[in-house]
């Protein structure tokens, strides 16, 4: 799948107003030359989440959370890359390229408009058709729910949308992309959904992709789901997940279970972190797409023999997506319950007890691998061995796998795991250690303000490596510094919005973020940089020439070069023009 060019996001990135982004969904106030709030990222009660408008960049002094306007909606919002450039790009009416990675295209514009105007008009029908009336109110919902999920109504009739929205060819046209009529062999079309309750889905985004609809007049299928088509994907679709939102931001947690009217039924009784997969067996995209919403999963399923096998099927695809901090759990319901019975007959309370008892994927698949092997022979016990050493060698947490690793050799009666100690790593001593990293913290600050001063161009960043041991602020510049030397031009902003992908992100976002009182403009930030730039040159002529002579003491002046003997001479000499 294609990638989003770098030049259009950075021109999504330019066109975007991070503060008004922010403010719409966590209110700022503005303190100095920054915006502040309490973190949206975890509980506090004093504000240390900072907004800043010139560099459109955040940062949090408590959680460390850190990010531009596509980092911003990626966490808060829970969208995946694509999704949250896409947003930003629909915004501000910057047109997506033809290629771009969500597929999102002019001509589906129109795909979506014909579904809104389908929903409504399903909606409408509600009001005109008693069984639906009756078929709602005997699921226990209350007019409020059945409008925030926007449910509906498609009559009998074959040729309802048709007739209604399908006045012209191209309407019509825009009806079988859909997915919302099917066509005969004669060219007509009738209504895909007739005689079924209808379920609008939307992706996380909370654009419209398809319709699910249930049967009231006992044709099958019980359940039918919009086709395949280019806005539909039926494997990368959480039913819900646009309404769960702000409820699974809350809870920490989120929520799988099985059906529709389960996470209806849920939501309506303030367990509003549950979806579910979309028409289709949960699937690697969508286990991914749970673990973006929360860093707890909770797989719901029916405790008969089908839920147990589509959790088994589940716990498969997870040791991949099990990556550090982490949780992914199993739940099965009483048995002849589901989520939506259980709380229309015994309410919330009884379903939420039930939490605390949802077991770890891990130890779940561990022990339907015992009931398919019988530990007490040893050819078997191999057998389970293989098994499960094959599937805790997928687990990314090396942590969690060494546990479960030990817990393996346990239930065969096997000697511990032993681990060799790892190598403790002695850090160099700090060249110049009286003098501290404030030199290149000086400089780091000042690029950051300031990239597009020329005096940058005459840093020897190729000598920086030499104090990247004893000075952990250098390899934060030189990262800042490689981004410089690939741009003709680069300004402060765009400077950011490429190092938001970087490992040195976040030390420069909080050392712009704590500069509260800024770097002055003008003649005297001109010579403070390039004072900065002779002695950070000054300082690593010092630690090259070090690094020359100690090679030299190990191995003679013979195990040098010509270039280095020559490079040695003229080191030292700069060196001694001025202190250190």
């Amino acid at each position: 799948m294609a990638n989003f060019p770098p030049t259009f996001v950075n021109a999504v990135l330019e066109h975007s107003d991070l503060v008004r982004l922010i403010d719409s969904r966590v209110p700022l106030k503005k303190k100095g030359k920054d915006f502040w709030a309490c973190c949206p990222f975890h509980q506090e009660k004093s504000p240390s989440f900072s907004v800043s408008a010139d560099k459109q960049i955040y940062y949090c002094f408590g959680c460390h959370a850190h990010g531009n306007a596509i980092g911003f909606l990626m966490a808060h919002d829970r969208l995946s890359f694509p999704e949250a450039v896409t947003t930003l790009a629909e915004e501000a009416g910057i047109a997506l390229p033809e290629d771009s990675p969500t597929g999102e295209q002019e001509d589906l514009r129109p795909l979506r408009a014909i579904l809104e105007k389908a929903v409504a008009l399903y909606q409408s029908m509600v009001a005109e058709h008693l069984p639906a009336q009756e078929y709602l109110r005997g699921r226990g919902l209350d007019a409020d729910t059945i409008a925030r999920f926007e449910l509906g109504y498609a009559p009998p009739a074959a040729r309802l949308l048709s007739q209604r929205l399908g006045n012209d060819a191209s309407s019509r046209r825009q009806l079988l992309g859909a997915g919302l009529v099917s066509s005969r062999d004669d060219g007509s079309v009738y209504d895909r959904f007739r005689g079924r309750v209808i379920f609008p889905i939307r992706d996380g985004r909370g654009q419209m992709v398809g319709l699910g609809g249930r049967s009231l007049d006992g044709h099958e299928p019980k359940y039918l789901n919009s086709p395949e088509s280019a806005l539909y994907h039926k494997g990368r679709v959480l039913y819900g997940l646009h309404q769960a939102k702000e409820g699974v931001r809350r809870a920490g947690r989120v929520l799988l279970v099985e059906g529709y009217l389960d996470v209806i039924t849920l939501h309506q009784v303030g367990v509003d972190y549950a979806v579910a997969a979309s028409g289709t067996a949960l699937g690697d995209s969508q286990l991914e797409m749970l673990f973006r919403a929360a860093t707890e999963v909770l797989l719901c399923f029916d405790g008969d023999n089908a839920g147990r096998n589509a959790a088994w099927r589940a716990v498969q695809m997870a040791p991949e997506h099990l990556r550090e901090g982490r949780l992914l759990r199993v739940l099965f319901m009483p048995d002849g319950e589901d989520p939506d019975s259980l709380v229309r007959q015994h309410g919330a309370a009884a379903f939420e007890s039930l939490l605390p008892g949802a077991r770890p994927a891990i130890d779940f698949f561990l022990e339907g691998l015992q009931h398919r092997h019988n530990l007490a022979a040893e050819d078997e016990k191999a057998l389970f061995l293989h098994a499960a050493r094959d599937f805790l060698k997928r687990v990314s947490d090396p942590i969690l796998r060494e546990v479960y690793e030990q817990r393996v050799q346990d239930l065969c009666g096997l000697a511990p795991v032993t681990r060799r100690a790892a190598s403790r790593v002695v850090r160099k001593p700090s060249l110049n250690a009286t003098q501290g990293p404030s030199l290149y913290k000086t400089a780091l600050r000042l690029l950051l303000h300031h990239p597009e001063d020329p005096a940058w161009q005459t840093l020897d960043r190729d000598l920086l490596p030499f104090l990247f041991d004893s000075e952990p602020t250098v390899k934060n510049l030189a990262g800042a510094l490689d981004i410089l030397a690939n741009m003709t031009h680069l300004s402060s902003h765009e400077l950011f919005a490429r190092l938001s992908a970087s490992e040195h992100a976040e030390v420069c976002y909080a050392l712009v973020m704590t500069d509260a009182g800024g770097v002055d403009d003008g003649a005297s930030t001109q010579l403070e940089i390039a004072g900065c730039v002779a002695r950070v040159n000054q300082r690593l002529a010092a630690a090259r020439s070090h690094f020359i002579s100690r090679a030299a003491d190990q191995g003679g002046l013979s195990a040098l070069s010509e270039q280095e003997r020559a490079e040695m001479v003229r080191l030292s000499r700069r060196g001694r023009r001025k202190d250190v």
